[in-house]
């Protein structure tokens, strides 16, 4: 064995393809196989009470497959998510890469009767993923996050992302409405900027506050690690949002090819009109070689992290008071040290998460 790690290292061919097979990125979903998703999701717990559980999830793990039964798809999106519950729990989530599809075996490693999700990740960040067994502390937070703080235009959630350009005003905040279909199986999001309240309360247009704020710049790679406080964290909104800054997220192979150089200056192009689709990100030679990734088939994850879900106490009558923190995985540090990028010190945000498990969920993981 010892020979064999002399001649990894003493030789360069084979130490390089030891390298690549051992890629950090490709290390930040650590699920191979659907029977994985159980034992990964509870090795991120963050938070467990009788209440509620919280967990971190990986990049690219898929909570709920949107597409699977079209039946249903309900009228309003705000509707929907007050009681997307009732409908899952009657559903049967055909796809095994999804964490829906395992609801069992987390109910049996958790001795939970019901599993309500307060708070569900996309499927491609990272980040946050709340459930409960209590209904009435369910409706409570949905109640408080989408009557109280959405209505009002007041972020309560947070992420941090790392984007390929800089963008174009160093802070902003917009109210922007989104609209998607579906695409080859798989629903893509379009910014609208005139519609109808009708289409707004049937729930095909979906409306949502977002602001950013640029917290660290690397001027010769143009790049940047930017931060996120939105009303939502569905159809894609902060993916949708840098486009309008011109600047894409690292790993976006959705939407990142809507922005175009055109004569060396970067211009969001019209999707619908030049029938631009996803295809594998881009990216420029010098971010490559940093994140050693030239000459690499490695798709790279979305950079993109749910970090903080804060109802805090604003409203008189308000029903729910949480807040609930998610560090990044040691990926997404790992990238960021690569492109020269950091955290400002006030964050307190330099240690990444660390996978952690509870003795008591050992022997549901086991089996």
């Amino acid at each position: 064995m010892n020979v064999l790690n002399r001649l990894i290292t003493s030789c360069p061919r084979f130490y390089q393809l030891n390298r690549r097979y051992a890629h950090y990125l490709s290390q930040a979903n650590p699920i191979q196989q659907p029977k994985d998703i159980v034992s990964c999701i509870l090795k991120n717990i963050i938070h467990h009470d009788e209440q509620i559980i919280v967990f971190n999830k990986p990049p690219g793990v898929m909570v709920l497959d949107e597409t699977w039964d079209r039946k249903n798809e309900v009228t309003s999106e705000e509707q929907g998510e007050e009681n997307d519950y009732e409908r899952n729990s009657s559903a049967i989530n055909s796809n095994p890469c999804t964490i829906q599809y395992h609801m069992p075996q987390f109910r049996s490693a958790l001795k939970w009767s019901h599993f309500f999700p307060c708070l569900r990740t996309p499927n491609e960040p990272s980040g946050l993923l709340i459930y409960t067994q209590n209904s009435k502390l369910h409706d409570d937070i949905k109640s408080t996050a989408m009557r109280s703080f959405r209505k009002l235009k007041e972020p309560y959630l947070t992420f941090y992302g790392i984007t390929t350009s800089i963008p174009r005003k160093l802070e902003d905040s917009h109210h922007i409405m989104i609209e998607r279909h579906l695409h080859n199986g798989q629903y893509l999001s379009y910014e609208v900027f005139d519609t109808t309240s009708n289409a707004i309360k049937h729930g095909r247009v979906y409306s949502g506050t977002i602001q950013h704020r640029t917290l660290s710049t690397n001027d010769e790679l143009k790049v940047a690690l930017v931060e996120f406080k939105t009303t939502t964290c569905t159809w894609d909104f902060v993916e949708i949002y840098c486009l309008r800054q011109c600047a894409p997220l690292l790993g976006d192979h959705k939407y990142w090819n809507r922005v175009k150089q055109v004569a060396g200056i970067p211009m969001y192009i019209n999707p619908v009109k030049h029938k631009i689709y996803p295809a594998k990100q881009q990216l420029s030679k010098h971010v490559r070689v940093a994140l050693d990734l030239y000459g690499q088939q490695l798709v790279c994850p979305l950079h993109l992290h749910l970090t903080d879900f804060n109802l805090s106490k604003k409203y008189r009558q308000q029903r729910a008071i949480v807040h609930y923190q998610a560090q990044p995985f040691p990926y997404f540090y790992e990238t960021l040290q690569r492109l020269k990028l950091k955290f400002p010190d006030d964050l307190d945000m330099n240690t990444p998460f660390e996978e952690q498990i509870d003795e008591e969920f050992e022997n549901a993981i086991q089996r």
